[in-house]
């Protein structure tokens, strides 16, 4: 996607390639001039504080229910309109009392309990792919681990074929590339709305055999509480297996890779990893502070109301800018240090109140994992570049490769 800035209109130059690169900076100007401000290059207000992010999040008279993308026309609207109709039924794009009926039932996939017991399994999935590429002595962390260890994962829970990973990142990146469109392009759109229905076109075909063969997988389970209950339709079984499979590792491998990416940095906090693994657990919930995977969230405004002084107009639209509150010095000391030991974290990485994130415990424990034992059993570990590129996306913040050397 070309980068596409207007002083006028974008004073802060969100969409310029050196921000998608680092935003932190960009971010820390705007929460001191303006915390909440009007862009109308993107269409909605900015809010850039932790207090303000976490207040949008939890706040009744602030919906869920919005269109992913403002400013299109009427044809182009109808043009892309079964991509549209499928998002409307994603859990992430609901209010209550859709949103908790849909919440309820696939939260049975994802109980303490459940997810404890992956851990084994996640542990030698790793283990077998760094197996295989080991003795190269070079990777890239992105293709060979970060991106195949949560999509083999999301797979196997749905009942998908696992080796069908590949398939699922070219469909997920075309769904990404529509979240993080900034500006009207006819291909993005026609390319998202294809994955997407292909997508459901894929799982409706193991929809149909686990009717005749249900198996111990979250689909067969969805099944059984349509049976049962009487309470989901196919297209919201279809619609949110394809946001669970897109939601369960585009975030996931970008978690895993801007961790690794931190640590690679910050030499001294990849020492204590080594030195002391048990300190994964604040490590990543460090990384989901410190380069969130999701940067922004948007909502839309039911009501007139204030936010720090703004007036908000009823149907204007909200960016909730995650990476911003995350690094608000008025919340966390020090904020632009990595501190793999930090213990007072409420991060909003994952969101907060009622659409705080579904798949939270699978990630942390995936991430966890997999950067754990890259760490370890990768020695010497090293960037084996001199440029990063990063995805031009002002909502999910990921690289396109992440090239490494190590010694073996």
């Amino acid at each position: 996607m070309t980068s596409l800035t207007n002083p006028e209109k974008d004073r802060y130059n969100l969409t310029a390639p050196e921000v998608f690169a680092n935003p932190y900076p960009t971010y820390r100007r705007i929460l001191q001039q303006e915390p909440v401000y009007w862009n109308d290059f993107l269409g909605g207000w900015y809010l850039m504080r932790y207090q303000d992010v976490a207040f949008a999040m939890q706040d009744k008279r602030i919906s869920a229910k919005r269109p992913p993308i403002s400013k299109l026309s009427q044809l182009e609207q109808q043009n892309i309109f079964p991509l549209l109709e499928s998002l409307s039924k994603w859990m992430l794009f609901c209010d209550p009392p859709e949103h908790t009926r849909l919440r309820t039932l696939f939260n049975k996939a994802f109980t303490p309990h459940i997810i404890g017991s992956m851990a084994p399994s996640i542990h030698s999935l790793v283990n077998q792919l760094i197996d295989s590429i080991y003795k190269r002595g070079n990777i890239d962390i992105i293709h060979d681990l970060a991106y195949p260890i949560p999509a083999i994962v999301i797979a196997q829970m749905l009942g998908a074929n696992s080796e069908d990973y590949e398939q699922f990142k070219k469909w997920s990146s075309d769904l990404a590339k529509f979240f993080g469109l900034f500006r009207m392009d006819t291909e993005i759109l026609t390319n998202a709305k294809k994955s997407l229905l292909e997508m459901k076109q894929y799982f409706h075909f193991i929809l149909e055999e686990r009717r005749c063969q249900p198996q111990d997988d979250l689909i067969s389970s969805l099944i059984f509480a349509q049976e049962k209950e009487n309470s989901l339709s196919d297209e919201e079984i279809l619609s949110n297996c394809v946001f669970l499979t897109f939601a369960g590792h585009e975030t996931t491998t970008n978690l895993i890779a801007n961790g690794l990416l931190a640590l690679l940095a910050n030499p001294s906090q990849m020492q204590k990893l080594k030195n002391d693994p048990s300190l994964i657990t604040t490590a990543v919930e460090e990384f989901l502070r410190y380069d969130s995977p999701v940067q922004r969230q948007a909502r839309i405004a039911l009501t007139d109301l204030e936010i720090n002084g703004q007036q908000i107009r009823q149907g204007q639209r909200l960016f909730l800018a995650i990476g911003a509150a995350n690094r608000d010095p008025e919340q966390f000391f020090n904020p632009d240090k990595l501190d793999i030991t930090r213990s007072q974290n409420p991060h909003l990485a994952f969101g907060k109140g009622t659409h705080f994130c579904l798949g939270a415990s699978l990630g942390r424990l995936e991430a966890q994992i997999a950067i754990n034992t890259i760490v370890q059993r990768l020695p010497n570990l090293r960037l084996d570049t001199d440029q990063i590129e990063w995805y031009e996306n002002p909502s999910l913040r990921g690289m396109k490769s992440m090239p490494v050397a190590f010694n073996f």
